[in-house]
């Protein structure tokens, strides 16, 4: 018997893959690494004008076919216009990587006679719970709802959900109090361990389709948080350093788009430099 080579495990030229929020950041690397491989890719954003400039750039950049498109990922309609634009386009899904989210967290200067606890939860409406449970969680089940036809019709597909270790773990307001960051909410705690649940779910229901269902959960990555912060966190990881962009994701994410994680089910993958292992 002939088995595939680690590369050819890993190829994904001749797949087409969906990367919400994919014109700047996480998001930006998802699309770039799943390029790298062959993939051709659609980005979208809530701007039509940055997902369409960030396609053209990932084609130039790696020679793969893109495409941009707006979509508000809360709205039901959205995602099936989006489908159905995508199927138009290039005639099939493989991929959906549901990174588009936010934190909406309060900001980064409170009044320090107020203890962060307070902004945290007591002063936390139930307006601003809905709306971001909306963004993180609602989001991720309307996509997988969305796509899970078209992925059906092709015989195959991987659905890949970005979580968080904010999803797992509590968050010790300490490390924002004088670094400059905003703090966490509790609404984004709780919709990324529902985003981490709901991948398991889905995962066992779709996996007798072939459709694999696995999620990525990255603790903080470097990129323009003041430098208080990035020196108070990077002493809360074993390697005493955040992520690094354009690189630590990468690998993780080709794993779990690709035929390489084809025994993987409902799995969390977490990407946070050792972070949760303490």
């Amino acid at each position: 018997m002939t088995y595939p080579t680690v590369q050819e495990l890993y190829d994904l030229h001749g797949q087409v893959a969906i990367v919400t929020g994919g014109a700047r950041n996480l998001g930006l690397q998802i699309a770039e690494a799943l390029a790298e491989v062959g993939a051709a890719v659609v980005v979208t954003a809530r701007s039509k004008d940055a997902a369409v400039t960030a396609a053209h750039q990932l084609a130039k950049a790696k020679g793969v076919r893109t495409l941009g498109l707006e979509l508000e990922i809360t709205e039901e309609a959205a995602w099936s216009a989006l489908v159905q634009k995508v199927e138009d386009e290039f005639g099939k899904i493989d991929i959906l990587v549901n990174n588009a989210g936010g934190r909406d967290a309060r900001p980064a200067a409170p009044d320090p006679n107020i203890p962060l606890d307070v902004p945290f939860l007591e002063a936390r409406s139930p307006e601003e719970w809905r709306r971001l449970v909306d963004v993180n969680l609602t989001s991720v089940f309307l996509g997988c709802r969305a796509v899970v036809p078209a992925m059906k019709r092709n015989g195959r597909g991987k659905i890949v959900n970005i979580a968080s270790t904010d999803g797992m773990l509590g968050r010790d307001l300490e490390l924002y109090n004088g670094s400059g960051q905003s703090a966490s909410v509790p609404d984004y705690l709780a919709s990324k361990a529902g985003v981490i649940n709901l991948t398991r779910g889905i995962a066992v229901v779709l996996a007798p389709y072939d459709i694999y269902v696995n999620c990525l959960s990255p603790a903080g990555f470097q990129r323009s948080q003041p430098p208080a912060f990035i020196e108070k966190y990077s002493k809360m990881f074993p390697l005493k350093r955040m992520g690094r962009d354009g690189i630590d994701l990468k690998g993780p994410i080709v794993l779990l788009c690709s035929a390489a994680s084809d025994f993987m089910v409902g799995h969390n993958l977490v990407v946070d430099g050792g972070f949760t292992a303490w």
